[in-house]
């Protein structure tokens, strides 16, 4: 077995990301099945999807989950690169619940990028903008430069598959400037300048077929300087840019009328194809040939390259060169006054169009249906843990009004033993005194049952009635008054009359949890100030609640709505208050979201829409 592993060619993760220790590598077997597959991606791509397979199948085979969450997400990264975009999307549809659980952020969003890059693979333009914006926001709160360079530059090709390349450019121009000096690893770098060369000389010819010829050549000298160093290009070393790289030199400087370098990057790209035995490259290869020989006036020269390039490219699927030889073919035929092979050439260019576009559409619409599918189960899941999470909550505050009940009640019991047997003894000051404090506590238990009163159960599918902020505020205040009167705290309001479309039960129960949430960050600390304060928007009212605390860290962010993810010490909470309000706004066709304030503290919005006639 080769002594590197496969990951060392598949992946490009940050070194202990995130701050955890080294992981171990793949069990041999699996690793040696991955890096075969690796191999075989250039030279027979059948062999590496049975190789990416059986890597696949080994894995199953292994206790350890993390095995086949990763497993799964590098064999999808070598079904895509042999042209298997349907085979790859079905591996990551698998492999990101995986990593989710084992809080694998990386590789999942990772996962999430390649989805968005099949997407591209079949002409779905749209959908995969989503996907790459979801991969990029998780990068972002990642403060991975890389892999966000990554996700711009697959932006640059949906927009330019969706015809806008003066977008896709910008794009490609912006993805570089994410890599400083050591940011990202050199074949990155050559990914990313061979992406915006190639869109340079795209949006070129587009503006020289319309005919703008100067602002053409100069988007092409534009890309003559976005090209990479072509001697840092080694065919003996293994880079899965290098002969995409070569062949976007060629036509670039084919079409800057640079002759001779379009001759040594043709050249080294026929070393590339030799080296790495290649039907594509060879094909690439030839092509270029031909498109050289007709730049230098031989038509006979170039008809023999195009045949050879169009028999290289035949078996590859979804190879749009594939149609361009065989288009270059029929022209130069034409030209040449062989009309009957020209249209020969012309109907078999337009039979493996056809085909290409009909399997194209198939794998658009696969995916399409299984994304959908995935959807579905995602909500249902989803569906399935609010349920859980209600019932947990449930729990949790059944035995806390156990809890709190119990203490109280037994005190009461106890106290009206002692009162009678005072009574019978004739103390009647001493009972008296036990009767008032009978009544404080049952006063605590009044207190406590409100609570539960504020929290009543969401009827699905009806109508919400119309709820006053101010009034929806002034009840939440008011089931914290106890803890309102043991903690002082200075209470800021800015609301105007302002009805909205709520159940009010459960806004009243979601604000006391937040005012509750903002005391309990506030502990501690010398200035304790909340401010509610309301705006009105169009068709919805935004209802901000902000605290003078330590506000709320990065690190917490990304996970501050996360069932059973809390911040307070153990016993304190089991982190479903935030997520369960949340659910509860959107339940009522408004949201919950966070943030910090940027004088400090902590800030919570809660959005609703407007009651009708506001």
């Amino acid at each position: 077995m080769n002594t590197q592993s496969a990951a060392a060619f598949l992946e490009d993760r940050p070194t202990l990301w995130p701050n955890r220790a080294a992981e171990k590598v793949l069990p041999a077997e699996v690793d040696e099945c991955l890096f075969s597959a690796h191999q075989c991606t250039f030279s027979a791509r059948e062999q590496a999807v049975l190789q990416a397979d059986q890597a696949v199948t080994l894995a199953r085979g292994f206790t350890e989950p993390s095995v086949l969450a990763r497993t799964l997400y590098q064999a999808a990264t070598i079904m895509r690169r042999a042209r298997r975009p349907d085979r790859a999307f079905v591996l990551c549809l698998e492999a990101q619940p995986l990593l989710e659980r084992l809080d694998e952020r990386w590789r999942a969003s990772c996962v999430v990028l390649l989805r968005g890059d099949c997407y591209v693979d079949v002409g779905e333009h749209e959908r995969a903008l989503e996907l790459i914006n979801e991969a990029a926001e998780r990068f972002v709160n990642l403060d991975d430069r890389a892999q966000l360079g990554r996700c711009t530059t697959a932006m640059a090709k949906a927009y330019m598959l969706g015809g806008d390349l003066r977008k896709a450019v910008d794009h490609a121009v912006k993805s570089l400037a994410l890599l400083d000096d050591h940011t990202g690893s050199l074949p990155l770098r050559h990914q990313l300048k061979n992406n915006e060369a190639y869109l340079r000389f795209m949006l070129g010819r587009q503006l020289a077929e319309a005919g703008h010829g100067p602002l053409a050549q100069d988007e092409y000298a534009r890309a003559v300087q976005a090209l990479p160093d072509l001697n840092q290009i080694d065919a003996q070393r293994w880079d899965t840019n290098g002969a995409g790289v070569l062949d976007t030199a060629i036509a670039v400087y084919i079409a800057a009328g640079d002759l001779a370098r379009a001759q040594d990057a043709m050249k080294r790209l026929a070393g590339w194809a030799r080296r790495w035995n290649s039907p594509v490259e060879k094909g690439l290869a030839w092509l270029r040939l031909a498109d050289f020989r007709v730049m230098q006036g031989a038509p006979h020269q170039a008809i023999a390259c195009a045949r050879r390039a169009a028999g290289y490219l035949d078996t590859l699927p979804l190879e749009a060169n594939r149609v361009t030889a065989q288009l270059l073919l029929a022209r130069l035929l034409e030209e040449t006054g062989d009309l009957k092979a020209a249209y020969e050439a012309h109907c078999e260019a337009s039979e493996v169009e056809a085909r290409q576009q009909k399997e194209s559409i198939a794998m658009r619409a696969e995916l399409l249906t299984l994304d959908l599918e995935a959807e579905q189960e995602l909500r249902k899941t989803a569906q399935t843990l609010a349920y859980a999470q209600r019932l947990s909550n449930v729990g949790h505050m059944v035995a806390s009004i156990n809890h709190e009940l119990n203490q109280p009640m037994s005190s009461i019991k106890m106290l009206a033993e002692t009162t009678i047997e005072l009574l019978n003894m004739g103390d009647r000051q001493e009972a008296l005194a036990n009767i008032e404090l009978m009544h404080r506590l049952s006063s605590r238990l009044v207190d406590l049952t409100s609570k539960l009163a504020a929290f009543p159960a969401q009827s699905v599918g009806q109508q919400q009635p119309r709820v006053n902020v101010k009034h929806a505020v002034s009840e939440a205040l008011a089931i914290l008054r106890s803890r309102l009167a043991r903690t002082p705290c200075e209470i800021v309001q800015d609301l105007a009359e302002v009805d909205v479309q709520a159940t009010e039960g459960q806004l009243v129960r979601v604000l006391a949890n937040l005012l509750n949430n903002a005391l309990d960050a506030m502990e501690g600390g010398d200035k304790r100030q909340i401010v509610i304060a309301a705006s009105v928007e169009p068709q919805q009212l935004v209802l901000r609640l902000s605290d003078s605390g330590p506000g709320i860290p990065d690190s917490v962010r990304e996970r501050l709505f996360q069932p059973f993810f809390s911040t307070k010490a153990a016993g304190q909470g089991l982190g479903l208050g935030l997520a369960l309000s949340r659910d509860v706004m959107r339940e009522m066709n408004g949201d919950l979201t966070a943030g910090n304030d940027p004088h400090g503290g902590a800030v919570f919005c809660v959005t609703l829409p407007l009651a009708e006639n506001q």
